[in-house]
């Protein structure tokens, strides 16, 4: 997706979030530097995506740690868990499938709201089950959930690739109802990137014992010029794809040969790039086939 004007506030505002724990000097020197980067980098044919990389190789330089928000997705991920019993307990009073399914469904997009230094959305992690449920009970602004109900019923091997650390909880939720139609593969990050989740998160939720788990890079999203060969060999071999979080929309959308009806995305509508570039209102829950 192309950069926004108001993509390099934002970007600012969230380098200031992962300097959190630094001194005056070091918060002054990565903007110093993010700044001239800005300068250099921003036109009409850098993405989001694509700056917000290099803005985490520049943070990461300076302040010369690797996973900056380590405490913050502990936190939020603490708080997630209290919640999987309710979660469950939503999906299993239903019995029949098709409804189940678009449960499970929403409680997987209720969790991408657990995203922290959006310019436009705040999470409060003391009010996280009040907020989650306001999007399971509310209404989406896209919905193909019976479009995409009908995919996952004739596959037999999905790729289910991940957003945030904590929305790791809601997802299992999910995956779970995916493992009774086909075969599940969940795709988290290599390595620690602003607040997504890895494979620690996957084995904390305990997915790995129920699903086969590929890294897909170093990146925000699904690009896939930086995508490991052995995900983009199962992105190709796969049936159907889950794609979480505004990160994947905003990559997602440079490449428009691979939206040929296999992919579900599930995502709030969280800053207001994001919602112009997809047509709906700010805040906006949806799922959506691509």
């Amino acid at each position: 997706m192309r950069l926004y004007p108001e993509c390099v506030p934002c970007m600012l505002q969230r380098a200031l979030l992962f300097c959190e724990g630094e001194d005056e000097k070091t918060r002054r020197e990565v903007l110093r530097k993010l700044c001239r980067l800005c300068s250099e980098l921003i036109s009409e044919d850098i993405t989001t995506t694509g700056l917000a990389y290099e803005r985490n190789k520049v943070i990461e330089g300076v302040i010369k740690n690797s996973d900056p928000m380590k405490d913050l997705k502990k936190r939020s991920f603490d708080a997630a868990i209290k919640l999987y019993p309710k979660l469950k307990g939503i999906v299993d009073k239903e019995k029949d499938d098709s409804k189940r399914f678009k449960l499970a469904l929403k409680i997987a997009l209720a969790g991408n709201i657990i995203e922290f230094g959006a310019q436009d959305h705040k999470v409060d992690l003391d009010k996280l089950d009040e907020q989650t449920s306001a999007v399971i009970n509310g209404s989406l602004a896209v919905d193909d959930s019976d479009r995409i109900y009908e995919k996952i019923r004739k596959s037999k091997e999905i790729l289910y690739v991940t957003d945030n650390a904590a929305e790791i909880v809601f997802d299992r939720v999910l995956i779970e109802e995916l493992t009774k139609y086909a075969k599940v593969c969940v795709c988290p990050l290599s390595r620690p990137v602003q607040d997504d989740a890895t494979i620690e998160e996957i084995k904390k939720a305990g997915l790995d014992r129920i699903c086969e788990v590929i890294p897909r890079g170093d990146f925000l999203g699904l690009w896939f010029e930086k995508c490991t060969p052995r995900f983009l060999k199962k992105f190709g071999e796969a049936d159907f794809i889950i794609a979480k979080g505004m990160g994947c929309y905003e990559t997602l959308m440079d490449y428009p040969e691979k939206l040929t009806g296999r992919i579900g995305l599930l995502m709030k509508a969280k800053c207001v790039p994001v919602a112009k570039n997809i047509n709906v209102p700010l805040g906006s829950a949806i799922i959506k086939l691509l």
